[in-house]
């Protein structure tokens, strides 16, 4: 019984990282291809010191369990634990590169780029921290934090985006 609740584990890992590797490729790719266009951006906060801790563990834990014997079988131990490992040694730090802002199609937000087509609402959201806050036409959410410097750019690309009609809202937005 506790054998096959780690297998379980050892494949749903396998199977999420695989996905998240795949997935975080594509945006990467994404950003190549409109990086060139970029109106208004600003590096992401860094995770870098966690993303290479955690894949370090994994590069320790997949090494330390391929020198063990394993039946044909049970590899997935070991690949779930690569796959873990290349996501936070090389994924993720390819991924803190994508600098986040304004690109001539779309937004880099946080968890992703988002075409202004696809833009049902926006709003900012002052508080300590400036945030934009985007609602996409077919549901969802994306969060970008404003760095302060940037706030009077970011507000004047807006502003063009709208008459442009690039940018068309559902309502107002805040002035613009």
């Amino acid at each position: 019984m506790n054998k096959t609740l780690v297998t379980i584990a050892f494949v749903g890992v396998a199977i999420y990282f695989s996905v998240l590797i795949l997935r975080d490729l594509r945006r990467y790719v994404r950003f190549r291809r409109v990086r060139d266009s970029a109106l208004v951006t600003w590096p992401p906060r860094a995770r870098f010191p966690w993303h290479l801790l955690l894949g370090g563990m994994a590069t320790f834990a997949a090494a330390l369990n391929g020198f063990l014997p394993h039946r044909a079988y049970e590899l997935h131990t070991i690949y779930s634990q690569v796959v873990t490992a290349l996501y936070f040694i090389g994924i993720a730090p390819l991924l803190a590169r994508i600098p986040l802002g304004f690109y001539a199609d779309g937004i880099w937000a946080e968890h992703g780029f988002v075409p202004y087509g696809r833009i049902r609402r926006l709003a900012f959201r002052e508080g300590s921290e400036v945030e934009l806050l985007l609602v996409p036409w077919d549901g969802g959410a994306f969060r970008l934090q404003v760095p302060p410097q940037e706030y009077g750019a970011v507000r004047r690309v807006l502003g063009d985006k709208i008459r442009s009609r690039s940018l068309n809202l559902e309502g107002s937005l805040l002035g613009l």
